[in-house]
């Protein structure tokens, strides 16, 4: 170890390259694989995991022979399974409150925070230490009782048990802190709990739907088993369940199905498409980056043989074995490899804030002690491939070139790494275009509505007045190209609504409710009315029994209910507002939510009048410029004091939608750079160790007359017989994977043969300009020179 500390920054070896290639690839590539470990571990915290379900349900209609899954069931359900089957050792439910709810203490502090509304079971089903206060059986069961985590209890201290919090929104609304929970760890498919509020609670701010049977499918619950039971042994008592509280024969009647499922809580994570396919993109960049460093570091060590030839040779004259050499490559590479996980540590902390945020969770979840260990067997393991190869070739240097110049060139061995470095910089080019073309895309699709210059404001906690008046205000501004008003924001998935014939009771279809909108709703929102008319707001009788569908209600209700001739005027039953309903008017399809393949929402849509505004307000800007949004959030403060609201861009929220396939494209653009930059510094050191080793041949040539394009020619010939067929490989896997990733998003780009031509053509490119010009350098140098030293 001492001789190789010595030999650190000896000259021509290019230890500091060496270990700053391999730091970069060990932090990038263990980053990858800790994040891999990290999505595999969803879940673990949970004791008896494995006997822990999520409830489902799933539907089919007499029209639509596929069964329609659903991972929420109605209020009934979590303790009905643990009422009728003795297999169910617990079970719980809990349903959405509020996320980002703000909440002031009794001294006026303000936290915002995700507010869970949770039955006495939760944290039976969900273990976690209560630090602090009363037993959650307990405690759950009391009206406005609340427990809120550690992490939320740091920033109000543990003094606030026992004392209350207010909605902001709604100065009402209270609740009584009783207790501070251990908080979950982030590596779970459970949402935040910051705040976990008694269920009983539900009936102040929403519709009471805990002992609902059938509807109102808003509860998440779950059950855990007795230890060795399976699902299937619950198959008899559920039915009997369903039976007993549901009206299963009317269900026959008109041709539905309704069934409970059970998925194991370890499966939630793992079993969507995009985790299961991320977690196979992610392992094996991490994977490749560790070998590109790898490859690259023994490509280094390869060019510089010519260097140490004479010393190894001479150490053998002196009576070294082979055991010695590798002995003393391997310390080398020992120290190599310590100084470049020490300069990885280095790297990942110094981007830590741009690695938290392409990950989506802090760095500390993700290296605890278990990663950690994993992250030293690979390095350990890197620094053995390290040394193990160039000892060999070490060891192979006969004792005779201590008394001659070594001329030897491996040079079969590094043009196949340099095939390596090329494939793998082709195929990650190439991949990060199509994964760039397609975030574009995403962002940039059609969904049916116009939402580029539009802003947002919530609603909620103020008053009618305060409403009307802002609207009004608004209006008046000379940046606004109008204003209206709608239930439903169009960056999520719309809730659900049979239609049903009310004769006969059997359903056509599920269709995406989007409840009530506003005046000019349309027009705003830039969605063509089709046929008939938009609603008549002056046309108060009416109006309130009209509804609005979309081109496919139309389309799938005349292949479903024999429908024919125009559909104004027809009417529909709507499971929850009943009917009948009068269609007065057909806008074109839009889709609202995300395109994800798993997310996209292809149900047809309809919507309601509402006079007065509901949810959300929409500002349409006549062009979205800092100005502007300055302008309306000044009128909104103005209008509604009663409660802080802040204006957003709807376009931005858009985008985030994609936030998940952005990271993914700035971790592969991080990656390929790398990648490209090693494969760049191992063409250097090839193209010096061959200028270095046929010098001769060079001044020979120039001197009989040889030309600088003709010597250019002689090396870029053999290279590029090299980097021409790594770089269609390269494209090909690229392609392939491509096709795989795609099947992701409902929405696609085309993948065509150009886009691959074209990433193979710029790093072939990038690597003919470097290399031509490196030997334009030892072509132009006086070939006197270069004979003297042979």
């Amino acid at each position: 170890m001492k001789k190789a500390l010595n030999n650190l920054f000896r000259r021509g070896e290019a230890n500091p390259i060496k270990i700053l290639c391999l730091g970069v690839g060990l932090a990038i590539g263990l980053a990858m694989i800790a994040e891999v470990i990290y999505e595999t571990s969803y879940d673990n915290f949970l004791p008896r995991l494995e006997d822990t379900y999520r409830i489902t349900e799933k539907y089919k209609s007499a029209q639509d022979d596929t069964w329609r899954p659903y991972t929420k069931t109605p209020g009934a359900t979590a303790p009905g399974v643990k009422r009728y089957c003795p297999e169910v050792e617990a079970a719980t439910r809990f349903t959405w409150l509020q996320d980002e709810m703000h909440l002031v203490t009794e001294d006026q502090r303000e936290v915002t925070a995700n507010a869970h509304l949770c039955d006495s079971s939760f944290f039976e089903v969900f273990p976690r230490r209560i630090l602090i206060g009363e037993n959650p059986h307990t405690g759950l069961e009391k009206e406005n009782n609340a427990y809120i985590s550690s992490r939320l209890a740091e920033t109000l201290g543990t003094d606030i048990v026992g004392h209350t919090l207010t909605w902001k929104e709604f100065p009402d609304f209270k609740l009584n802190i009783v207790g501070i929970f251990e908080e979950f760890p982030e590596n779970t498919h459970l949402p935040r709990f910051d705040v976990v509020v008694a269920l009983p609670t539900i009936g102040q701010v929403m519709g009471d739907g805990r002992d609902n049977w059938l509807g109102n499918d808003r509860y998440s619950s779950y059950a855990r088993l007795y230890p060795g039971t399976k699902p299937e042994q619950l198959t008899a008592n559920v039915k009997r369940m369903l039976e007993t509280n549901l009206p299963m024969e009317h269900l026959r009647k008109t041709g539905a199905s309704y069934e409970i499922g059970f998925q194991p809580v370890g499966e939630i994570f793992s079993s969507s498409d995009y985790n299961r396919i991320m977690r196979i993109v992610f392992l094996a960049f991490g994977i490749l980056m560790l070998a590109v460093a790898v490859l690259n570091y023994i490509l280094l060590v390869i060019s510089g043989m010519v260097n140490r030839a004479k010393s190894i040779a001479t150490y053998r004259c002196y009576g070294a074995e082979s055991r010695d050499i590798y002995r003393m490559v391997l310390a080398e590479s020992a120290l190599h490899g310590l100084l470049s996980l020490a300069l990885a540590v280095l790297i990942i902390f110094g981007i830590q804030d741009l690695l938290q945020e392409q990950i989506g969770h802090s760095l500390h979840s993700l290296f605890p002690p278990a990663t950690i260990a994993v992250c030293v067997v690979i390095t350990i393991a890197v620094i053995l491939l390290c040394g193990a190869m160039p000892g060999y070739l070490y060891t192979r240097i006969p004792v005779t070139y201590a008394y001659r110049r070594y001329t030897e060139s491996k040079r079969h061995w590094k043009l196949g790494l340099l095939f390596v470095q090329f494939l793998l910089t082709t195929f990650f080019v190439a991949v990060l275009a199509v994964i760039s073309l397609q975030y574009n895309k995403l962002t940039n699709y059609d969904a049916g509505f116009e939402y580029k210059d539009m802003l947002y404001v919530s609603l909620p906690g103020t008053t009618g007045t305060e409403q009307q008046r802002c609207v009004q205000e608004l209006k008046k501004l000379p940046e606004v190209a109008g204003v209206t008003w709608g239930y439903q924001d169009p960056f999520e998935r719309c809730s659900g609504n049979n239609v049903y014939d009310n004769e006969t009771g059997a359903e056509f279809m599920n269709i995406a409710d989007m409840y009530l909108t506003g005046d000019d709703y349309h027009q705003v929102f830039g969605i063509p009315v089709i046929e008939g008319t938009a609603f008549t707001p002056h046309l108060s009788d009416t109006v309130a029994r009209q509804v609005m569908v979309s081109r496919k209600f139309v389309e799938r209700m005349r292949e479903l209910a024999g429908w024919t001739g125009s559909p104004i005027g027809k009417t529909v039953f709507i499971t929850e507002h009943k009917g009948p309903l009068t269609i007065c008017g057909v806008y074109e399809e839009i889709h609202f939510g995300s395109q994800m393949a798993e997310d996209a929402d292809e149900r047809p849509t309809v919507m309601f009048y509402s006079p007065e505004p509901r949810s959300y307000l929409f500002i349409r800007l006549r062009h979205l410029t800092p100005e502007g949004m300055k302008a309306v959030q000044n009128v909104v403060s103005q209008t509604m004091p009663s409660q802080e609201k802040h204006v957003y861009s709807l376009a931005l929220e858009m985008d985030n939608l994609y936030d998940s396939i952005l990271h993914v494209r700035n971790s592969i653009f991080f990656t390929g750079l790398c990648i490209l930059i090693i494969a760049l510094i191992g063409l250097t050191a090839y193209i010096r160790d061959e200028i270095s080793r046929r010098r001769a041949e060079i001044a020979i040539r120039i001197i009989h007359g040889a030309t600088v394009g003709s010597v250019q020619r002689l090396f870029l010939a053999g290279l590029l017989k090299i980097a021409l067929p790594a770089a269609l490989i390269g494209a090909l896997v690229a392609w392939r994977v491509s096709i795989a990733l795609l099947q992701l998003f409902a929405v696609k780009i085309e993948l065509t043969w150009w886009l691959f031509t074209g990433c193979a053509l710029v790093v072939l490119l990038v690597v003919w300009v470097l290399s031509a010009l490196l030997v334009l350098k030892a072509a132009r140098m006086n070939p006197t020179e270069n004979l003297r030293t042979e």
